[in-house]
């Protein structure tokens, strides 16, 4: 069967699969809901990257406004650049020359357009692969459905699909790193098989994107390739005419230019072929611990003193968890941990790539049976060049002193293509023909296909919430404790209640601060450990009590955290008037000056919204002003500590020589006041 060959059975089996794993997906990349233009948090905070990229290229420029990449920024000679290679940026360059309207809001597009181009080349791939390695036979029913399965698996059940819950930079890389690398790899099968002009275009078209987006993913495929040419010259012979000489220079130049193009750009930004000057990132100035990690990694955190860490936690079988509250399935509890004395940069909660791709790692196994052979056909050698490239690109990381979730998603370009060819070398063995045996196999894989994609829908919708916080976040938990809530149920037993801050406590601990003044979950991450979910409005009433006004500054509200906070009232002298004031360590910020008059109440609301990290201060139901306070800040070693913010008075009613004053308590959270009750039996204040 040739690679344009579609037989209805293979459509309809490619239909299937795309629906299996696009469905999960996309749920995930919308977080349920119908904006197409979300971001992982409010603000938009790393969704906009490849917006000022593409805004400077526009300009004439590599380099990026000072300061708006926060942490991520690399600054050489007072400029600031971007690590990330150009190729998202240069897609949004079109939309930048006619609107920056959506600046900020294009990358859940960007990877949606991704996992489009990941579908189209995994389907060519699956039936490209199955034609190499059984071409004299049709596509049975039971091989439509084999083959279904494996494209859900691949374009829904890998980390992608953990990735798509966070909309920002980070995880559109992957998306199209993998994309691309997939699509080099099926395009240098084609011109392994058969290398033709237009084969060995596309090849090097996707190789220069890989090596654009992504520098591991688009070095090892400019290596495959150019291994390739090596391989198609020698198998010519020798060389006797300029034009059998042309096809090994063209794949040549596929795999060398993307190659270079990569090393080019890296240069000019950085001074190196493809390494980063960490030295000079804003993180590293900032970050003791950063420094710390260069310091005993000799000046880098990437070398062979990983191999033993991130093998173990990358690969580990255990590297999941069951729980028996939603959503059931989870990351580890706890953040990846250091083996044989490696000294991390950081590390968070990350799950094992054989505990949450069992069906692509065990395929990937069997795939080796087929490479290995010693006397094999010239479609079996075509197949190794793909398979080495992919199978390259995961090694990268695996010398890296950094462990996130996000990670595996490097391992994904090998697993799907050493997984198709193993799926087809094991239906090409013999199989017992009797109709049970026969479909054991199928049967399998449509098992642990779907455990891969409610896995990954299960820990991309709790990263999702747990990032975005506010409502998403009390939307999940509201969820979370009407599937598994109640007295006496897991939820209750996760949940404590104290007059106190939330203290140690593993992922997914719930903490009530006495009347549900505050709610907070534990994300088990140990730089953010606890995120805050609700709290409770905090209302100070003051009444003046004499025409003439004592001059000077009533304290209202103390916030305690890594810095001490007061909310004032100042009142002037001699004029009826007053203004709010933020009595802060880096100075004090103010409100306007405001009316005031005996007898009449000035009501000062703290309102606080944990998805934009800001306590709101609000004057008489109304007036913000733009003075708030943040719900956590990052302390000396940026680990992230929660504020907390205490009335002044502990009395309900107080006064002053000329001042009434009154505290009161907003409206019980629905959600917290639903736990509360459910803990009944844990102490209250």
């Amino acid at each position: 069967m040739r690679p344009g060959a579609l037989p209805r059975r293979i459509l309809g089996s490619t239909a299937a699969g795309l629906v299996l794993g696009g469905l999960p997906f996309f749920l995930i990349l919308l977080n349920f809901r119908t904006d197409p233009l979300r971001t992982s948090v409010p603000r938009r905070f790393a969704s906009n990257f490849f917006d000022l990229q593409a805004t400077a290229f526009l300009n004439g420029r590599l380099s990026i406004p000072n300061g708006s990449l926060g942490i991520e920024g690399f600054v050489i000679d007072g400029k600031t650049y971007m690590y990330f290679p150009p190729f998202p940026a240069l897609l949004r360059v079109p939309v930048q020359m006619l609107t920056h309207e959506w600046d900020g809001r294009l990358t859940l597009i960007s990877m949606a357009l991704a996992w489009v181009v990941l579908a189209v080349v995994t389907s060519r791939l699956v039936w490209l692969v199955r034609s190499c390695l059984r071409p004299e036979e049709e596509v049975s029913r039971r091989d439509a459905v084999m083959g279904a399965t494996l494209i859900a698996a691949a374009t829904g059940g890998t980390v992608l699909t953990f990735d798509a819950a966070l909309p920002w930079v980070y995880h559109e890389v992957y998306m199209w790193a993998t994309a691309l690398a997939v699509g080099s790899a099926y395009w240098l099968l084609r011109v392994a098989l058969d290398p033709t002009r237009n084969s060995i275009l596309w090849l090097g078209g996707f190789t220069l994107a890989t090596a654009l987006t992504r520098t591991p993913g688009g070095l090892a495929m400019s290596g495959a390739t150019i291994a390739l040419a090596g391989w198609l010259a020698w198998r010519q012979g020798r060389i006797r005419s300029r034009r059998r000489l042309a096809i090994p220079v063209s794949v040549l130049a596929a795999g060398a230019v993307p190659a270079l193009t990569s090393v080019a750009y890296n240069w000019v930004k950085f001074g190196h072929p493809y390494l980063f000057p960490l030295e000079s990132q804003i993180w590293t100035q900032v970050n003791a611990h950063r420094r710390q990690a260069l310091e005993v990694n000799g000046g880098t955190i990437t070398g062979p003193q990983f191999f033993e860490t991130t093998l173990i936690n990358y690969f580990r079988p255990d590297g999941i968890r069951f729980v028996d509250y939603f959503p059931y399935i989870t990351l580890p509890a706890e953040p990846a941990r250091a083996y044989g004395g490696a000294f991390l940069d950081q590390s968070y909660r990350t799950g094992s790539v054989t505990a949450f791709m069992p069906l692509l790692i065990l395929l990937s196994l069997a795939a080796l049976a087929v490479l290995v052979r010693r006397q094999a056909s010239p479609q079996i050698a075509a197949l190794r060049w793909p398979a080495v490239g992919t199978v390259v690109i995961g090694g990268a990381v695996l010398g890296y002193g950094y462990l996130a979730n996000r990670y595996t998603s490097d391992f994904v370009p090998g697993l799907i293509v050493m997984g198709t060819i193993g799926l087809w070398g094991v239906t090409s063995w013999r199989w017992p023909q009797a109709g049970v045996l026969r479909w054991l196999l199928p049967a399998t894989m449509v098992g642990l296909s779907a455990f891969s994609l409610v896995a990954q829908m299960a820990t991309g919708s709790l990263v999702a919430a747990q990032t975005a916080r506010g409502d998403q976040l009390v939307t999940y938990l509201s969820l979370q404790e009407r599937l598994s809530g109640g007295l006496g149920s897991p939820v209750d037993k996760l949940t404590s209640r104290s007059d106190d801050m939330p203290e140690g406590g593993s992922a997914d601990d719930l903490h009530i601060i006495g009347d549900c003044e505050g709610l907070y979950v534990n994300s088990g991450d140990q730089y953010e450990p606890w995120n805050l979910v609700e709290q409770r409005d905090m209302t100070v009433e003051v009444t003046p009590t004499f025409v003439r006004y004592k001059p000077g500054t009533y304290r209202i509200f103390h916030q305690s955290g890594v810095e001490d906070r007061y909310v004032s009232l100042e009142f002037d002298k001699g004029i009826p008037q007053v203004r709010v004031v933020i009595e802060d360590e880096d100075g004090d910020f103010y409100s306007p000056w405001f009316e005031v008059a005996r007898g009449r109440k000035i009501r000062v609301t703290a309102h606080t919204e944990p998805d934009v990290f800001d306590t709101r201060i609000r004057v008489n139901d109304g007036d913000q002003y733009d003075l708030h306070l943040p719900v956590a800040e990052w302390n000396k070693d940026w680990y992230n500590e929660l504020t907390r913010l205490t009335f002044m008075s502990t009395h309900d009613d107080g006064s002053t020589d000329h001042i009434r004053v009154a505290n009161r308590w907003g409206q019980v959270p629905p959600l917290c006041d639903r736990l509360a009750d459910n803990a009944s039996s844990l102490p209250v204040r």
